[in-house]
């Protein structure tokens, strides 16, 4: 390129001689910036591209129930090789139907299920454990129908299944949070977790076909699904949730908040917003997912007497008073007693006019009361929170358990038995009507003398625990256990 100037002018003038192969390559490096530009743009639109997304997740998910396929252990995994294969075809459906984000989601989740079971475990690490059984409790397999007899060794994984019988219940502790399900009698449900495609992890879920259960959790939310309803228990909350044998749900907040979405099949209804519970306050879902409108009940009264803890001795004519605090819009009040504190079968179960009930017990044992308010329209409030008392075999009337033997009371402990993570259950024996405390913690004692506890320890390594049985005349005895936690 030469550069030349004119000379007889007042004004200079720059011009300048490109040859040919110079424009070619100053076009060639333009041509190569545009097309390294264009792959930028497409790079970073397909990367949050939702149909790639899926697709790459399904291929992954594939890869994965593959390398399970043949492994070694496959006959030790069938069931997790079923779930994942149909999380898989899911997926494949969905991705089908254009339904990107919930191909997404199935995929991952039968990518998470393989990939566990490939690491030697089975998926109980985000499952449940049995924590408290009564009556008849029936456990079966995800690919089995054979129901079985549960008991609290038994781990439970996606997709199996729990049934009660008459004037039974049961209590699971799902291992990823602590989170407390509570079965009542003649119930059906399915562990349905799902599975969020941001950090893989297990959400807690149950999905009802008939019954009740009441959910407690701690730290994170769960869910309930049931034939046209979703319900989801806020963090900190406690929620019943029944369905009845017309698959009609009915929806109450004990404790925190909750909420409820109409479902279309497996997924909420398109447009809907799902309806916020309060304490005391009830919603009621169609089987075809209609919503009632939220109805406020009249919440429980508070308990006067007796005590909580309260022994006494028995005589055949005796009966102990039970009263409570009249609440402010109760028409009356509904009033049980049980052997059981998850009330599954009732010794009385009465309505009350008066803020008052009377009983006559004739037998031994611990025993839990609670008190329900009942509104104007008849509708049946959450009730209280229990207390217990101790019947003990003597002469006289029904009066407090003062106790003159100074004798310090037994207690036999049995190994701590580990139920998954920092899990464990503490449990043991002592004198019926000795009370017992796990780590400064009081602890039901059964009318056989039995106890159990469930203990979270948080930190790795050895851990003590302190438990304490006192006798009804103030005598104590104290024992401790060592527990190791491994990562």
């Amino acid at each position: 390129m030469a550069k030349k100037k004119k000379g007889n002018s007042s004004e200079s003038i720059d011009w300048y001689l490109i040859s040919i192969d110079r424009l070619k390559q100053i076009a060639l490096v333009v041509f190569l910036l545009l097309l390294g530009g264009g792959i930028w743009w497409y790079i970073q639109h397909e990367k949050g591209n939702p149909r790639s997304n899926a697709e790459s997740a399904i291929n992954d998910a594939r890869q994965a129930l593959n390398t399970l396929a043949s492994s070694k252990e496959l006959n030790q995994h069938r069931g997790d090789f079923d779930r994942a294969q149909k999380k898989l075809d899911q997926a494949s459906t969905d991705f089908a139907a254009s339904k990107y984000a919930e191909a997404q989601g199935e995929a991952v989740e039968s990518q998470t299920i393989s990939r566990t079971a490939l690491s030697g475990g089975a998926g109980e690490e985000n499952g449940a454990h049995f924590l408290t059984i009564e009556g008849n409790v029936e456990y079966s397999r995800a690919e089995t129908n054979d129901f079985r007899k549960a008991d609290i060794r038994t781990a439970l994984a996606n997709g199996d299944w729990v049934k009660t019988g008459d004037s039974a219940s049961a209590e699971l502790i799902f291992q990823q949070n602590g989170s407390i399900f509570t079965i009542g009698p003649n119930a059906l449900l399915e562990i349905y977790s799902s599975m969020n495609p941001a950090t893989s992890k297990q959400t807690n879920a149950v999905q009802m076909q008939v019954g009740s259960v009441e959910v407690a959790t701690t730290s994170e939310s769960s869910t309930v699904r049931t034939p046209g309803s979703q319900v989801t228990v806020d963090s900190e909350s406690t929620t019943q949730v029944g369905v009845d044998n017309n698959k009609a749900t009915a929806v109450v907040a004990e404790k925190g908040t909750a909420a409820v979405v109409a479902m279309a099949g497996d997924k909420p209804a398109p447009g809907v917003e799902p309806v916020r519970l309060n304490v005391g306050e009830k919603v009621t879902a169609a089987p075809t997912g209609a919503l009632t409108a939220v109805k406020k009940l009249v919440t429980a009264p508070a308990l006067v007497n007796p005590p909580d803890n309260q022994v006494y001795t028995i005589a055949p004519n005796a009966r102990i008073e039970f009263s409570w605090l009249t609440q402010p819009g109760a028409s009356a009040y509904q009033f049980q007693v049980s052997r059981s504190r998850l009330f599954s079968a009732l010794e009385i179960n009465t309505p009350r006019n008066k803020p008052s009930a009377s009983a006559k017990v004739t037998s031994e044992g611990t025993y839990y009361w609670r008190v329900a308010s009942i509104g104007p329209d008849g509708e049946i409030g959450p009730p209280s929170v229990f207390r217990r008392f101790r019947v003990s075999g003597g002469s006289g009337t029904t009066t407090p358990l003062s106790g003159e033997d100074k004798t310090p009371p037994p207690l036999n402990l049995n190994r701590p038995f580990s139920i998954g993570s920092q899990f464990y259950i503490i449990e043991g024996t002592t004198q019926p009507g000795a009370t017992v405390f796990v780590n400064g913690e009081e602890v039901e004692v059964e009318s056989n003398g039995h106890f159990k506890k469930l203990v979270s320890f948080n930190k790795l390594g050895q851990n003590s625990v302190v438990i304490k049985a006192v006798s009804p005349a103030g005598i104590e005895t104290i024992k401790s256990q060592t527990v190791l936690v491994e990562e």
